[in-house]
């Protein structure tokens, strides 16, 4: 299982939350529209348990369903909180479920952001038109943004609400829909408003190494009993191999992302020139992941939206590793760390998140 873009979703709050936003900037015909939908799939939901025991439920699915109850309890279990989410199936009509727009200048770094209630500025807006996301994608376009549209399987409510897992999700294979439970159940668990790269790299790195955790505890399962389970070794292996492949691509957007930022930096070059060097730099750079992961389905052509964003998912991956090492692969122990890391910037909202962690780093025995 190659690194892709399948993480990218939007954060949209509804109902109360998003009624809220109105008098604050955010347009009260895309918040009405996101509570209409999301009170659509709330509305949707039936109960996990409930279809296990439907005789109707194919076998595939109920296996799959079966998946997300067993990682949801294991997130829990690691002192992550998923609170009631995970509990219910919406089956969605739609598929992709929205699109993400983002947006960067072509010459530098420079994401355009939206305004939310309770998760503040984010670097993205999801849309359930694919004609609305055309359109606010083009209109940033013509003020000269370099854009990216994508659409996206699922989004979260950050534990506001009961999220369900939705028949998007289930259309992939049992260790991303592993993944994805504990990854959002990071987002309900910890959340800094303001830190979105810090936020999303927390959960994708969570929910990678949290990943190969659960896959090898239900092989030692079935080893005990004296099965052979050949379908959860592929699926550790598969987990281990995505864990590999993400410290990787983090390495190697550190590398591109530090090459660029030095050539957009350079105030000598027009930004034509800049936007004209960049392309050869971009290559050099990716090469040799490519080689190694030839169906990685990443960048294959510089785009400032594309690397921005996929940057939010895989931002310091090796801090995250160290940390983890340093508590001796303990999840628990790794959490508390991060609560004090989230308590440190809500008490100090000057402070970078990535630099507190460096120092705890640093200080960890």
């Amino acid at each position: 299982m190659g690194p892709s873009f399948h993480r990218l979703r939007p954060l949209l709050l509804a109902a109360g939350l998003c009624v809220s936003s109105c008098v604050a900037g955010c347009s009260p015909g895309y918040v009405l529209r996101a509570a209409y939908e999301q009170g659509k799939i709330l509305s949707a939901r039936r109960s996990i348990d409930d279809v296990l025991k439907d005789p109707a439920t194919p076998a595939e699915q109920g296996e799959k369903l079966r998946i997300v109850l067993d990682a949801r309890a294991f997130a829990e279990s690691q002192g992550l909180n998923p609170g009631d989410s995970f509990t219910t199936y919406a089956n969605v009509s739609r598929d992709p479920l929205a699109w993400v727009v983002v947006a960067s200048r072509k010459d530098s770094f420079s994401l355009y952001t939206w305004w939310f209630p309770i998760v503040g500025r984010v670097p993205y807006k999801g849309f359930f038109d694919k004609e609305d996301a055309e359109r606010q994608y083009n209109d940033l376009v013509k003020e000269g943004y370099e854009g990216s549209m994508r659409g996206t399987e699922a989004f979260s409510t950050l534990g506001w609400f009961n999220d369900p897992v939705m028949s998007t999700t289930l259309k992939n294979n049992p260790v991303r829909i592993a993944n994805t439970v504990i990854h959002e159940s990071v987002h309900s668990t910890v959340w800094i408003p303001g830190s979105v790269n810090f936020n999303e790299s927390l959960a994708n790195f969570v929910g990678s190494v949290a990943s190969v955790e659960f896959w090898t505890r239900r092989v030692e399962e079935c080893e005990r009993v004296g099965a052979e389970c050949p379908q959860d070794r592929e699926r550790l292996e598969a987990a281990r191999r995505d864990t590999d492949a993400q410290y990787e691509l983090s390495r190697v957007m550190d590398e591109l992302y530090a090459a660029l930022e030095t050539l957009y930096g350079d105030n000598s070059l027009a930004s034509e020139e800049k936007v004209a060097r960049r392309v050869p730099l971009f290559f050099k750079v990716m090469a040799p992941f490519y080689a190694k992961y030839p169906k990685a389905n990443v960048l294959r052509e510089v785009n400032n939206a594309d690397i921005m964003q996929l940057k939010l998912y895989v931002t310091n991956l090796g801090l995250f590793k160290d940390l983890f090492a340093k508590v001796g692969g303990d999840l628990r122990r790794f959490l508390e760390a991060i609560r004090q890391v989230e308590s440190e910037v809500k008490r100090d909202s000057s402070k970078e998140p990535f630099v507190v962690l460096r120092d705890i780093v640093g200080k960890a025995p």
